[in-house]
């Protein structure tokens, strides 16, 4: 018989709004049903934190990943994806995976969930040989991700300080640019973009489904191309937050290529990655093995 699977979870201090006493009463009792101890709580960097990740991952069979999506995005671009087996338990304030995986409840049924389920292979995007990846964007997305930490600093937390960066971002903030865009061998022009996608699953954060064709399996990058425009910036989060976004033009392809006529931020699964007027981003194909 086979032996059980060593499970250690790993948890980021900061993540999401929960009160510490709070947070390690749930972490307690979802650590419970893996048998697992809790690490992480005790770090005070990032870099500490990312230290942790690569210690425990010599120790256990699956590392159970508690945080945000910024957190499990530490995770794949610290320890190696080809020893170490992952699994996401969400206590962030966006969780585009949480949406992406289909949870559902809080985090003891999440982690009975990864208990039970199966090992999943994935697919991740390669961002220029610097950052691996689950979603990336460049635009209006770059600005609004600075501008919502300047929020989360004056006290405002979820939906709201999302919705108050993407309206200053668009009135304010944003300045758009040309850009051609070449997926795989077919380059298309378009003069002012208020965002490029390119994805491996459906969802930004707070539910909003920016891609719904996109697949984490299919060994192809998911991309989005969505004009600047009030009314379409406007109908794009409506259909989003309701049946699925279907403003912009979608391509699918092995790589995609971006030149712009100015530098733009990107933004990398919530997190504010590097600003530049060309990026190239390509297919890490099965490169994530994920339990859920």
């Amino acid at each position: 018989m086979a032996s059980a699977a060593r499970y250690c979870v790993v948890a980021n201090p900061t993540s999401g709004t929960f009160p510490m006493r709070r947070r390690y009463a749930l972490l307690k009792k979802a650590a419970a049903i893996f048998d697992a101890r809790i690490k992480g709580l005790d770090t005070n960097s990032s870099e500490e934190f990312a230290q942790c990740l690569r210690d425990q991952a010599e120790k256990c069979d699956v590392m159970v990943i508690a945080g945000g999506d910024g957190t499990f995005s530490l995770a794949i671009n610290t320890v190696d994806l080809s020893k170490t087996t992952l699994a996401f338990l969400p206590f962030g304030t966006g969780n585009a995976l949480s949406n992406a995986l289909g949870y559902r409840g809080g985090p003891v049924a999440v982690a009975e969930r990864i208990h039970y389920g199966r090992v999943h292979r994935y697919d991740l995007i390669d961002c220029e040989g610097k950052r691996k990846s689950f979603m990336a964007s460049l635009g209006i997305d770059g600005t609004a991700i600075g501008l919502y930490e300047k929020y989360r600093n004056k006290g405002y937390h979820g939906f709201r300080a999302h919705l108050f960066a993407v309206i200053r971002a668009y009135f304010n903030a944003y300045r758009p640019s040309g850009t051609w865009i070449q997926i795989d061998d077919e380059t298309v022009r378009t003069e002012k973009i208020a965002s490029f996608m390119v994805v491996k699953q459906p969802f930004y954060g707070m539910g909003l489904k920016v891609v719904p064709h996109a697949r984490w399996d299919d060994h192809q990058l998911h991309t989005m191309t969505l004009p600047y425009g009030f009314f379409r910036i406007a109908t794009a989060l409506l259909q989003g937050f309701t049946i699925g976004n279907r403003i912009g033009k979608y391509r699918t392809g092995s790589k995609a290529i971006i030149r712009l006529d100015r530098p733009l931020w990107l933004q990398i699964d919530g997190e504010l990655g590097w600003k530049s007027d060309r990026f190239f981003f390509t297919v890490l194909a099965n490169t994530l093995r994920l339990k859920h």
